[in-house]
């Protein structure tokens, strides 16, 4: 199989990467930034160039059996930037692909638990629910969907819940701060939240681009078993052999520190952890999913729980020397 990636030099970009090369499949990987592709394994073929590439009426891409679009942004400067780079690149992609003289057997789509939007604590959210972002990544996410549902051809959107696994340089802020003895959390009850491991994302991510069938499908992909932010604080300072002092926060204490974070950011022009999503995000009830649907389909099934994956992210960290 040969396969068109976006985002291969991200996180699950690099992950899925190497598995593709592994199995034998070949790889053309947009390659926006050399330094970071630089990790890449020899045999990826690389196409330089931005998303910005899709909206070139005269470009011409390499053909390919299944495109795979990962690349996103997760933290923006503005919130107008999500809809750009999230939703409006997918939109040029699916006309660009549609110019080609080829066509792809499957367009398989990073989408997101937020564009679901949060669940009823103790109720895990089903692709048969209807969605209801409540910020700007999710309702972009889910207009990306949209757009990937207008395509000529099938597509998959998938729906990771929180994803955990080595080279995640979101998540390593956590080890950090229980590396250091403490962690934070909403003051109230405690999140309830699906997750699932990286390597176990990028077999479901596998089985979805082996589809031959003609119809646009839509996936979650999480664990069978949840977790909450204190289960995390506490699998944490047990994978590091240290004991955490989890901080709840007050609403308004976070609200106004993401405030002063997003205005910061600005001024000293760094990338902001704790924007508005962020806090929309952190202060939701619950993101719980369910996905009984990806196993039904192709059999797939979740193979690490949340201590095996914390575990394991942090061995991967120490040894790249992030931690």
């Amino acid at each position: 199989m040969r396969v068109l990636l976006t985002g291969a030099s991200g996180f699950i970009g690099g992950h899925l990467c190497r598995r593709l090369v592994a199995r034998g499949d070949g790889v053309v990987a947009l390659v926006r930034d050399r330094r970071r592709a630089a990790g890449l394994p020899a045999e990826v073929e690389r196409l330089e160039g931005d998303l910005s590439l899709f909206d070139r009426r005269e470009i011409v891409l390499p053909p390919a059996d299944v495109v795979i679009h990962l690349a996103g942004v997760v933290s923006a400067d503005r919130e107008a930037d999500y809809e750009t780079v999230n939703a409006r690149a997918v939109k040029s992609l699916v006309a660009c692909l549609g110019r080609q003289s080829w066509r792809p057997r499957r367009l398989l789509l990073a989408s997101s638990l937020a564009a679901a939007g949060p669940s009823t604590p103790g109720v895990r959210k089903t692709e048969a629910d209807p969605c209801a972002p409540i910020d700007a990544y999710g309702r972009a996410k889910r207009n990306a969907e949209l757009f990937a549902g207008e395509a000529p051809f099938p597509t998959t959107c998938f729906r990771p819940s929180v994803v955990l696994g080595p080279r995640d340089p979101a998540t390593l802020t956590f080890y950090r701060m229980a590396a250091r003895g403490w962690g934070f959390r909403v003051a109230g009850p405690a999140q309830a939240f699906s997750y699932v491991d990286v390597d176990d994302l990028v077999d479901a991510i596998l089985l979805m681009a082996d589809d031959a069938g003609p119809e646009h499908r839509t996936f979650f992909v999480s664990a069978r078993e949840d977790a909450d932010s204190r289960q995390l604080w506490a699998e944490l300072g047990s994978a590091l052999g240290r004991r955490v002092r989890v901080i709840a926060v007050p609403r308004a204490a976070l609200y106004g520190a993401s405030l002063a974070s997003t205005a910061l950011s600005r001024v000293f022009r760094y990338k902001n952890q704790l924007d508005r999503k962020q806090y929309d995000q952190l202060t939701a009830p619950a993101f719980l999913c369910s996905s009984e649907a990806l196993e039904r389909a192709y059999g797939w099934r979740p193979r690490l729980g949340l201590g095996e994956s914390v575990r394991k992210a942090l061995e991967g960290y120490r040894s790249d020397g992030w931690l």
